[in-house]
Formats: structure tokens, sequence, C-alpha cells
């Protein structure tokens, strides 16, 4: 994982750099891409559970009751099936 460490580095690093200065609206902040890049690669590995999958996805603070949980579950069951 020394790429996620750089890739973090290098976000943290353009961060510093550009404080006090205004940015164009980001579509989407820094945490929800690495989630997404998370959520993805547990979704490829054939090593990850379904348990796993669900505690890292509630790590992010996403409730069992919200659309985009469901939506994330959907995502396994339609690639990994119900397991």
């Amino acid at each position: 994982m020394p790429d996620d460490q750089d890739q973090e580095l290098r976000d943290i690093q353009a961060e510093e750099t550009t404080r006090g200065k205004k940015q164009p609206k980001r579509s989407l902040s820094l945490a929800r891409q690495r989630m997404i890049t998370r959520i993805a690669r547990m979704l490829q590995d054939q090593r990850c559970s379904k348990e796993t999958y669900l505690e890292v996805i509630r790590e992010f603070g996403l409730q069992e009751e919200s659309d985009e949980f469901r939506q994330l579950l959907a995502l396994w069951r339609k690639r990994r099936g119900d397991g």
C-alpha cells in the first residue's frame, strides 16, 4: 500500500500549498474519493468477505438505512452474490 500512502501525502501537500487561495469546488472530497477507491478494491478482491466489506462501509459513517448503504450492498450482491 505504499502507493496509497504516497498519494495521500501528495494530496496533503497539495492542500497545504494552496491554503489561503480560493479553489474551485471539488465535486468529491478527498475522503470520499478514498472511500470509493477502497470499496472498489474490496469488490475486486476475492479474499474480501461480505462481513469485512460491510464493516468498512459502516466505518465510513454510512447507516444501514441509507440509500447509499443499500446501493453498495446491491453492488456486492451483483458482483459477488449474496454470500
